[in-house]
């Protein structure tokens, strides 16, 4: 079952703009760019003895990446004894507030991956954008020696995206980039992805 956050600390904005079409309280997420900077600031409050509220939950999310969920658990518990395993969560509770970190990605595969590794299994691709995104693909990886399964997932479904919705103000607007991730991939398969990870209100 889906868990409630009354605050939310997400990787991007893209993140953050999906929520909020969601009706999730735009105030009430916060953008840390990048998942080593969300879990920081998971750990932060955990040792912190000051709170952002009195009580609910306090979910920070991020990608499960090539890590997965056990991965990130693994990593967390060598600093932090006294945490809940329950996949996709890692909790720790005081009283009557929880901070639980939310690792996104495939559940058939330890949560690997990523929002975008979820939604591109939504989407219809024909072989020319094929064709033009394992060329940029390879063309990264040249340059950047490395792409993690994230990276590669997330360049696969931005550009689908783009050469999807043929819009060019999508490369440097995230509101009009989601705005056709919408009507591109459907409100309603994405409020249902997410709905997997965090309860919709």
């Amino acid at each position: 079952m889906a868990i409630s956050c009354d605050r939310i600390f997400v990787e991007g904005a893209t993140e953050k703009i999906i929520l909020s079409k969601l009706d999730f309280n735009e105030d009430n997420i916060e953008v840390k760019f990048g998942k080593e900077e969300v879990i920081k600031e998971f750990k932060k409050y955990l040792s912190s003895s000051m709170s952002i509220l009195k009580k609910g939950n306090v979910c920070f999310v991020i990608d499960g990446d090539e890590q997965g969920y056990k991965g990130v658990y693994d990593r967390l518990k060598k600093d932090i004894s006294v945490l809940d395993y329950s996949p996709p969560y890692i909790k720790m509770c005081k009283d009557n507030l929880c901070y639980v970190l939310v690792v996104i990605g495939n559940k058939n595969d330890d949560f690997k991956g990523c929002i975008e590794t979820i939604l591109l299994e939504k989407l219809k691709i024909d072989e020319k954008i094929n064709d033009v995104i394992h060329r940029v693909l390879e063309y990264e990886q040249q340059k950047v020696g490395h792409l993690s399964m994230c990276d590669r997932d997330k360049i696969r479904f931005y550009l689908s995206i783009f050469l999807l919705s043929g819009e060019p103000t999508l490369l440097y607007l995230s509101k009009r980039f989601t705005e056709e991730l919408f009507r591109i991939v459907g409100e309603d398969v994405i409020r249902n992805i997410i709905a997997d990870f965090i309860e919709i209100k």
